[in-house]
């Protein structure tokens, strides 16, 4: 879209060109004043035929020949790109994409996806079953059509390529909070990690590793999590041989995330919260809210089963199970 807008502003801006450089030809070679010499640019681009304001010199009218080649063609170009946007699409595509960019510069602490593959897709359909706000990040065009298809206007993406810093900046990543990135090599992967911390060093940066080896230099680049596809399959073939019941409810959990009217939950403990430097055993987290403490993250590490002894510390994640009502009221007491 942005190259189809830059050819129609181009041709314009030629046109242009060609006008001023008509109309002071005249000025200087035939003496015309500057109506005179507008309107005579005017017809003979516009090759109507009309008469001359008076008649040309012999330098005049190679001039005149010079503008009419010139010209003619200019005129023509930019008329096709015109009908071209206007006719065929591109004006609804080109508004379409402004409305977008304003829905996308409200964003704040959203997901932003960086690739449409066959994971990115399947990251798609989650967050839009969820009602998470995200951006996708996608260089097909084809690929894009085909996401828009599915799901309309409901979706939000930027064309272009994730490891340009501009593309970047037009998917709101000064203002996300986590980046997904599942381009299709480590490379492009490593490369986007580092512009995203370089962007926002606040962001939570999760990458996929096609290769192990891949693994260190992203983590040096800054990626907080970095997911190993043929790691997680190895340990979930295991774990469905040895553990079946564990991994069907787990199944149903994460891909209902409720179980009749239980949910999953991470609450973070804000400053000032009155569980910040209280343990577990203290804080009796479960008698004031029915709820199940499942584990804590603390700076990235999760413990879970946690012992009653463990101090709450603010920043700290408690991950509980239970109703939406049970983790409203632990939301209340950690902020």
């Amino acid at each position: 879209m942005d190259q189809e807008l830059k050819k129609v502003w181009g041709a314009l801006a030629v046109l242009l060109g060609i006008g001023i450089a008509g109309t002071l030809g005249y000025i200087y070679i035939e003496g015309y004043t500057l109506t005179d010499a507008l309107y005579m640019t005017a017809i003979t681009l516009s090759t109507v035929g009309f008469g001359e304001v008076s008649p040309l010199s012999p330098a005049g009218r190679l001039f005149t020949s010079g503008l009419i080649f010139s010209g003619i063609s200019v005129v023509i170009y930019a008329a096709t790109s015109l009908t071209t946007f206007f006719v065929e699409g591109e004006m609804r595509t080109y508004l379409r994409s402004v409305k977008m960019n304003k829905k996308i510069e409200k964003l704040r602490r959203h997901y932003i996806i960086a690739g449409n593959g066959r994971t990115g897709k399947k990251l798609i359909e989650e967050f839009m079953n969820k009602g998470y706000p995200f951006v996708v990040i996608e260089k097909s065009p084809e690929s894009i059509e085909g996401m828009v298809a599915r799901y309309g206007d409901n979706i939000l993406y930027v064309l272009g390529d994730a490891t340009d810093d501009e593309i970047l900046k037009k998917s709101g990543i000064e203002r996300a909070g986590v980046l997904l990135s599942v381009l299709s090599t480590d490379a492009d992967n490593l490369f986007v990690t580092l512009s995203a911390k370089d962007l926002n060093r606040d962001i939570r940066v999760i990458t996929r590793a096609v290769e192990a080896s891949s693994e260190g230099k992203l983590r040096r680049a800054g990626a907080d999590k970095i997911i190993s596809p043929l790691e997680i399959a190895a340990n979930r073939m295991f774990a469905t041989a040895t553990q079946s019941e564990i991994v069907s409810f787990l199944d149903v959990m994460s891909k209902n995330h409720s179980l009749e009217g239980l949910n999953f939950a991470s609450v973070p403990l804000k400053t000032g919260s009155e569980l910040v430097g209280s343990n577990l055993r203290e804080a009796k987290i479960p008698q004031r809210t029915n709820l199940i403490v499942i584990g804590i993250e603390k700076e990235g590490e999760v413990e879970l089963n946690p012992r009653s002894h463990t101090v709450l510390n603010m920043g700290d994640k408690l991950l509980v199970l239970g109703n939406s009502e049970q983790i409203a009221a632990l939301k209340t007491i950690s902020e």
